[in-house]
């Protein structure tokens, strides 16, 4: 009796030990990010048929949301392309070097329905890049008489990750190693009735994108995990 109740204490400590050796290792040091990136210099102005067009601006946030934006990005590359027949894609890439608890990207569909659109056809599909594939959402967002089809993803350290489970598990990889993993929101839209073709011209898009990219930058959008 005395010898099974001396086990469980044991194990007891054992275990309270783990957990408190756990979040200790848990509580993160340093950023993972060696360097900070710098988008405005790693997307280019002008790659395959696409250059940069002025006259079509991405929806501009709310002063609020604006400012809560502001806490979590570091950097926001917003411009919109035109090619030769004249398709215009929007495209932004928001930089967060902090992606602890408190500095989270944001999901795109919350963001746009803070800015009054509805929001149709929410879905997580795998974006095929040719070198491989990687998982995106869509959506359909649309006020008045805009209706934008959105393809989006999100990157934390070297990785896309989508869902909250799977964000939980690299920031635990990530805290496991003293550090906090950076992270990236990649938007592509255009204006379009028909979402699924809007869909395949993104997706076009992106491969061409990737295509004119320095190719050491390019893990930088997609993550390393092709």
């Amino acid at each position: 009796m005395k010898t099974g109740i001396l086990l469980r204490g044991i194990a007891l400590g054992l275990a309270m030990l783990c957990a408190s050796g756990l979040a200790l290792a848990l509580k993160p040091t340093h950023k993972a990010a060696a360097d900070k990136p710098r988008f405005e210099t790693i997307i280019p102005q002008s790659f395959g048929d696409w250059q940069l067009d002025p006259t079509v601006v991405p929806v501009i946030p709310s002063p609020d949301v604006q400012a809560n934006l502001d806490k979590i990005y570091d950097q926001i590359v917003s411009r919109t392309y035109v090619n030769g027949r004249g398709e215009r894609m929007m495209l932004t890439v928001a930089y967060g070097g902090d992606q602890s608890d408190a500095f989270k990207a944001h999901r795109q569909e919350v963001c746009y329905a803070a800015q009054g659109f509805e929001i149709h056809g929410l879905e997580h599909v795998a974006m095929n890049l040719g070198r491989g594939s990687i998982p995106v959402t869509r959506m359909q967002a649309v006020r008045g008489y805009r209706s934008e089809p959105v393809t989006y993803w999100l990157t934390m350290g070297d990785r896309v990750v989508v869902g909250r489970l799977e964000r939980l598990l690299t920031q635990i990889r990530y805290g496991l190693a003293g550090q906090i993993p950076d992270g990236l929101l990649v938007r592509v839209s255009s204006l379009s009735d028909d979402p699924q073709a809007a869909f395949r011209s993104q997706d076009e898009f992106v491969k061409v994108l990737l295509a004119g990219m320095n190719q050491q930058d390019v893990p930088r959008l997609i993550g390393s995990q092709l």
